[in-house]
């Protein structure tokens, strides 16, 4: 419940005995007990909710915890408001401004109705179904809406999914194809910078091009590779090693 005070005579208010009283105290403005913000006759209607003892004496990182009641309540509120936003009925609108002014606005239909009889002194019964029936199609929009935005968020996470099933499908794929190539091209994943680099530095920089080579395709026959032209095949891989200058007969490792 959000209490106020006068600030011009300085008398304790209910949020629903602020309007009577402003005809006593006018052009009074009146100030939230609790959070200490000033308010008019108007915009103290907005003040629906306030802090807390624990957030007032908590600190700066406290977080106050929401229970599960409360929820539902403040989504209520929510339904009221979206409804005086939403309702061409002049009269229901402003029937509907004093409901929110109210802490705990009852969220069935009878006890909505009985609340509007007798807390807002109503005597229409039919008036008071008219703004019940308001807020229950603000609510059924509101759940509408809430219904599309999940249905949009599971879409979303679906095809995210799928996306990276794809992918990952298309990798394997890849993967696969490369393997079935090199077994039909009677070739392995041989690492010829790395092979040759190694038999140079166990060399002490530099060798032979012939024994380099020698060598060379000798691990990549034990490795299983197989080429019709091994000769040509070192040639190549030997002159994408950058880091290997050929001098004449000799390979030198920079």
């Amino acid at each position: 419940m959000v209490f106020f005070s006068c600030n011009g005579c300085g008398e304790a208010l209910k949020k629903n005995q602020v309007e009577k009283h402003s005809f006593q105290c006018r052009n009074a403005t009146f100030s939230c007990i609790d959070c200490q913000l000033v308010f008019t006759r108007e915009t103290h209607k907005g003040h629906i909710k306030c802090i807390t003892e624990n957030q007032k004496y908590g600190g700066k990182n406290y977080v106050e915890k929401e229970n599960k009641g409360e929820a539902k309540q403040n989504a209520w509120v929510d339904q009221v408001n979206g409804a005086i936003d939403a309702v061409q009925d002049h009269e229901v609108k402003e029937l509907l401004k004093s409901v929110a002014g109210f802490a705990n606005i009852p969220r069935k239909e009878a006890k909505f109705i009985n609340f509007l009889m007798n807390s807002c002194r109503l005597r229409d019964r039919n008036f008071a179904l008219r703004a019940w029936q308001a807020i229950a199609a603000e609510a059924e929009k509101m759940r509408q809406e809430a219904i599309a935005k999940q249905e949009e968020l599971q879409k979303t996470e679906r095809e995210q999914k799928e996306a990276a099933n794809s992918k990952s499908a298309k990798k394997d794929s890849d993967e696969e194809n490369k393997k079935v190539e090199s077994e039909e091209n009677g070739t392995v994943n041989f690492k010829w910078k790395k092979v040759i680099k190694r038999k140079l530095k166990d060399n002490g920089g530099e060798m032979k091009i012939k024994k380099l080579r020698k060598e060379v395709l000798q691990e990549f026959s034990d490795a299983g590779g197989e080429s019709e032209n091994p000769t040509d095949l070192f040639s190549e891989k030997l002159e994408k090693c950058s880091n290997i200058q050929i001098n004449g007969k000799l390979a030198q490792l920079q």
